[in-house]
């Protein structure tokens, strides 16, 4: 688990999820009031790197954007030019991580931010996750939203189901982070997708590949005729 104050409840969502399974451990990797704007107070770049080359995890769920508020407002109107330049500069961090993690191997579901309860404050979280989901689509990662399953409807509201199905509440007081039952229930929309790394699964999949038989010979795919010996 890689990221700011929002990874740090989602790892311990993740270990509530986990916790009567003995094959998975959650690595908590997360570390609160950081982000990817600053580098100077911890540079999550330079980090990755070292916890790409020390960690052999089967997958890095990655989540950030609480202390990454987009500095591209002018009078609380978005600057066209700011904009494109802290995309630009966003982005390559964004890169910087998910290429780093996808050369040491380890798969990347690179988790949205949901919606907050402040307007202005949500719609700078849609600019980060428009971000996320382009730089997930461009270099091999998996984004996923959390945009419509903690909100009512298109608004912001601090309850929710949750994970039994049961109106609970899902935001914490501050209107941008979750509680214990929303990052439980964040949790569960990714367990699918974690399954798909576990090593049984991984090895179900070879051993399913393995016995689909080879496509008949056609004009297009004849098997070269052997050459002189």
């Amino acid at each position: 688990m890689i990221g700011d104050s929002q990874a740090q409840g989602l790892a311990g969502g993740l270990r509530w999820l986990y916790r009567t399974n003995r094959n998975m451990r959650v690595l908590d990797h997360s570390k609160i009031s950081t982000g990817l704007i600053s580098v100077s107070f911890y540079n999550w770049p330079d980090e990755v790197h070292k916890l790409a080359a020390s960690e052999h995890a089967d997958v890095a769920v990655v989540m950030f954007g609480a202390n990454d508020r987009p500095p591209v407002r002018v009078h609380g109107v978005v600057d066209q030019a700011q904009l494109a330049n802290f995309t630009k500069i966003y982005s390559a961090r964004v890169r910087d991580i998910m290429t780093t993690l996808k050369n040491a191997h380890i798969p990347v579901i690179w988790v949205g931010h949901p919606m907050v309860r402040d307007d202005e404050f949500s719609a700078d979280m849609t600019i980060l996750n428009t971000i996320f989901q382009d730089q997930a689509t461009q270099n091999g990662a998996q984004f996923v939203p959390l945009w419509t399953a903690f909100s009512d409807d298109g608004h912001f509201s601090a309850y929710g189901e949750g994970v039994d199905g049961s109106k609970v509440r899902l935001r914490a007081d501050d209107g941008v982070h979750l509680t214990p039952s929303g990052y439980q229930k964040a949790a569960k929309i990714l367990e699918p997708l974690i399954a798909c790394y576990q090593p049984d699964a991984a090895q179900k999949a070879r051993s399913t590949a393995s016995l689909v038989p080879a496509p008949p010979a056609t004009a297009g795919n004849q098997p070269a005729s052997p050459g002189p010996s």
